[in-house]
């Protein structure tokens, strides 16, 4: 008998590896601000968190002149990012075992909902997912992701919260999940750390996309 029969996933650094399109957009809205740009490494804190909270929080960008550099990043991104991007190893193996075997997933991410939908059709996965949930692009919706994990599962129909598993890259997924009342598992392929996941309280910690598989359906 399967343990979960709902496993939610983040999006970003969880099941693609959208990296290298995030930062070099990222790098791109410095840039056409007239800030100096910041290396690669220091912006993978980015990934995970709202870019609206990133901005603010990490580099100090004023709320009235946070809009302007989504907007940038945004150009670029839509345009080139979004295509420099894959799945990370096993994950696709990972998703289409827990649809055979039963299990409904779904996607709790801070990402804007169309652009999730952009990078799924491009990889050719959209179809292995029963409920996809994510941002809107005027941030109107920038909820924590407690709340993005609730709306996943009330899309998914999980009524039974220990039937639930929440995956995820960094500290707030495992937050998120443990404010929506679900266990969490921490993924070491991202851009989270074992420390983190630790200090957190995630449930499982893995280093492989098939052991997700492992935890949830034995």
């Amino acid at each position: 008998m399967r343990k979960y029969d709902y496993v939610i996933f983040d999006f970003d650094g969880t099941v693609t590896d959208t990296g290298e399109g995030i930062l070099k957009s990222l790098q791109y809205s410095f840039e056409q601000m007239g800030d100096p740009v910041p290396d690669l490494s220091d912006l993978k804190k980015f990934i995970g968190p709202p870019i609206h909270y990133s901005f603010v929080t990490f580099y100090g960008v004023k709320e009235e002149d946070v809009g302007k550099y989504i907007e940038k990043y945004r150009e670029r991104y839509r345009k080139i990012g979004i295509y420099e991007c894959c799945l990370y190893d096993g994950m696709l193996d990972t998703l289409k075992k827990l649809k055979e075997n039963g299990v409904k997933i779904g996607i709790a991410s801070s990402k804007p909902i169309s652009l999730i939908y952009d990078v799924m059709n491009y990889l050719k996965i959209t179809e292995l997912f029963d409920a996809v949930v994510g941002t809107q692009f005027d941030d109107s919706n920038h909820s924590g992701k407690k709340d993005l994990v609730l709306q996943s599962m009330a899309e998914l129909g999980a009524d039974d919260k220990s039937r639930v598993l929440m995956v995820g890259d960094r500290y707030f997924d495992i937050d998120g999940a443990a404010g929506a009342g679900v266990d969490s598992c921490g993924v070491l392929f991202g851009y989270g750390n074992e420390q983190e996941f630790m200090e957190h309280g995630a449930t499982y910690i893995v280093a492989t996309a098939q052991e997700i598989v492992d935890i949830a359906i034995g």
